[in-house]
């Protein structure tokens, strides 16, 4: 089921000028029950398009979401939130066409070629611990 914060994706047609394939893997083990997992909602998009990120069965206590393009490190950081504030925080690699939502799913808008690549979503817990889930993006361009 859809969160109410996250938005409606009606009249995007797959398969008009790009293609958009993801696929997402944890680097931690967990309970198949407890499985922490990213997916992308609209699997198929148009340039031009937008991507929903989003990722199920969230560990308790979280204190912040920060999304990444590449690597975790500071200057790949694209946006963070943090819980308690409800602060949006964009960081040195946000372009403008993100937008990320109190339940840390990440909205990539007007989608090109040049979003591919690897994307790592971090969460802190309220101990400062950390998890991270990580994945490809591949988008590539429909010839006619």
């Amino acid at each position: 089921m859809e969160s109410p914060s996250a938005p409606a994706h009606r009249g995007l047609v797959p398969w008009q000028g790009l293609l958009l394939a993801a696929s997402f893997l944890t680097f931690w083990s967990l309970p198949s029950t407890a499985q922490f997992t990213m997916e992308s909602v609209l699997p198929n998009a148009a340039e031009g398009k937008e991507v929903l990120l989003r990722f199920h069965n969230l560990p308790g206590d979280l204190k912040r979401y920060a999304w990444y393009k590449g690597e975790v490190k500071e200057n790949n950081e694209i946006v963070s939130y943090v819980i308690e504030t409800q602060t949006t925080i964009h960081g040195p690699a946000y372009s403008g066409r993100e937008t990320i939502y109190p339940n840390g799913s990440l909205l990539l808008q007007k989608v090109t070629v040049k979003d591919t690549g690897e994307y790592n979503l971090q969460v802190i817990l309220k101990d400062y611990a950390t998890k991270q889930v990580t994945g490809q993006l591949h988008v590539y361009r429909h010839t006619q």
